[in-house]
């Protein structure tokens, strides 16, 4: 099941911002709808997505209308989709050249037609706090023809990260299910590892970051909750290394993955391991 994917290692994590920022942004519309039109969760998960390992596509929630139907967006070729419950193509729409804008007014005038309040969606203003600026925010067109293999290969860190959080949430009995959250834009599981610690569970989040402030390119992380004191902190697998600024978390960046293909999974499949294991220790649990 692993080999279905491959990070290619032919292009260098470092330089797939441009590539980021606009899938970034292209998913943000699965959140605008969802937020309004999916049935609320209190974990706010319901404004979350996937990723579809069959259809190779980020989807969001079953939307409930007259025909429920799901948003998707392939990655690759930057289209917008709408599925209906057996996850059939209903409508697609290219986002090359076209806006934000032009995005969100394509999905209201076709969910009208499926029975949705169509009206209820409102895409919020962009750049949003703590998220990354871009000049999609300010008005200007998706390009599709740019950064497609970086897409592709963005796509790939989710489809393997997908693959191994799986297992990771069929192993820990406390793991919730996997999402990809819009405003970070990161995929991860949220695994309840002890009883409350101040009335608060104690957790460990694993996940991967396509990139952000912290580092400019994907990485993986597994966050221990409360954070651990940094005196005693426990040994990596695969390059990885704690990470102390602002948050207390264990750290793998892509291009401390070396080798091709199964190698790369292994390695990272090490490094989660270690880390998940090395924050239990840290949290005494």
């Amino acid at each position: 099941m692993m080999q279905q994917q491959k990070i290619t290692g032919k292009i260098d994590p470092r330089t797939l911002t441009e590539s980021r920022l606009q899938l970034h942004y292209a998913v943000q519309v699965i959140d605008a709808i969802a937020s309004t039109l999916a049935e609320p969760k209190p974990d706010y998960s319901h404004t979350s997505f996937g990723w579809n390992s069959e259809l190779k596509v980020f989807v969001g929630e079953l939307i409930p209308a007259a025909k429920s139907f799901r948003v998707a967006l392939e990655p690759a070729s930057l289209t917008s989709l709408i599925l209906d419950e057996q996850n059939q193509k209903i409508a697609e729409f290219s986002l090359h050249q076209k806006t934000l804008a032009e995005q969100i007014n394509w999905y209201k005038k076709e969910i009208a037609t499926l029975g949705a309040d169509a009206d209820k969606v409102v895409l919020p203003s962009y750049p949003r706090a703590d998220f990354p600026d871009d000049k999609i925010a300010h008005g200007a067109a998706f390009d599709a023809n740019k950064g497609k293999s970086g897409r592709q290969e963005l796509a790939n860190y989710y489809a393997i990260t997908n693959l191994l959080l799986q297992e990771i949430v069929a192993k820990e009995e406390g793991a919730s299910s996997i999402h990809i959250w819009p405003h970070h834009f990161d995929i991860a599981t949220l695994v309840t590892v002890g009883n409350t610690s101040n009335g608060e569970p104690i957790t460990v989040g694993i996940g991967m970051s396509p990139g952000d402030t912290n580092y400019n390119e994907p990485y993986w992380y597994v966050s221990p909750y409360p954070s651990p004191e940094i005196t005693n902190l426990t040994e990596l697998a695969s390059g990885g290394f704690w990470h102390t600024q602002d948050w207390v978390g264990a750290v793998l960046k892509a291009s401390n993955v070396s080798g091709e293909g199964e190698e790369k999974i292994k390695q990272i499949q090490a490094f989660l391991d270690s880390a998940l294991q090395g924050s239990k220790s840290l949290l005494k649990v």
